[in-house]
């Protein structure tokens, strides 16, 4: 496993905060998306991605962890724009999250993943969130994020291409296209979609999924980019899913 930190980012998404990514070696073969429709797939993003898992770019865990530690208290990071939480596959490497979640004290990190909640990964994860590092349980349809929420996890999901705003559509037509559409999943939680998608905001101002507890709102991210056909499949649900 291999792991690079940019230390102010040039995401517009996420704003100028530090960012990590993490080799591909992490991306659990469960995730519908690392066969098509993953965003770090293409663009700027995969080129770097392809550094850091080749290991032509990046460094351990550790060294990796070193501007985190040195973040003012209060200051918001994103770990894993690309690749997934540390642990080959579909595991979470225990010593690993306890490395990031101390280096995290004090801080606020925004942090997903794709891993299955197996009661081993479970019991990491709430035992970071102890040392309060939230890591979001990522759900590939609006029915498995109802699942996942159910385990009283901070969940976030993929959301259908039509609930992103369109090229040209002014904020007001997105806002009344987007009340017409399912905001409540299937077992009435509440679906936020997130603001950096479709307005001038950042990560950075935004923060909510750094938070632990959301009160039953499920973050949703419409699906974008070249890849969003594929994704809309996945959503579907028929794309492979296997968790």
């Amino acid at each position: 496993m291999n792991f690079h930190t940019t230390v102010v980012s040039r995401n517009v998404k996420t704003g100028p905060m530090p960012v990590m990514t993490s080799s591909r070696d992490t991306c659990p073969d469960s995730c519908p998306l690392k066969k098509a429709g993953c965003y770090a797939m293409t663009g700027p993003l995969k080129l770097h991605w392809d550094k850091v898992t080749s290991g032509e770019r990046g460094t351990d865990l550790d060294e990796a962890l070193k501007p985190i530690r040195k973040l003012n208290r209060g200051a918001l990071w994103r770990y894993g724009q690309a690749g997934d939480l540390p642990g080959e596959g579909d595991t979470i490497d225990h010593e690993a999250m306890r490395k990031i979640a101390i280096a995290n004290r004090g801080k606020r990190a925004i942090v997903f993943t794709h891993k299955p909640p197996t009661t081993d990964n479970l019991a990491i994860l709430r035992e970071v969130a102890v040392l309060g590092l939230n890591v979001n349980l990522s759900a590939d349809n609006l029915a498995e994020a109802d699942a996942l929420a159910g385990l009283n996890m901070p969940v976030v999901t993929v959301l259908e291409s039509e609930y992103g705003r369109k090229v040209g559509e002014t904020l007001s037509d997105y806002r009344k296209r987007l009340k017409a559409l399912t905001r409540i999943t299937p077992g009435g939680r509440k679906i936020a979609v997130c603001p950096a998608t479709y307005a001038d905001v950042s990560c950075t101002e935004c923060g909510v999924c750094a938070d632990g507890d959301r009160k039953e709102v499920i973050v949703g991210f419409p699906a974008h980019g070249t890849q969003k056909k594929q994704v809309d499949r996945i959503v579907k649900g028929n794309g492979s899913h296997d968790h």
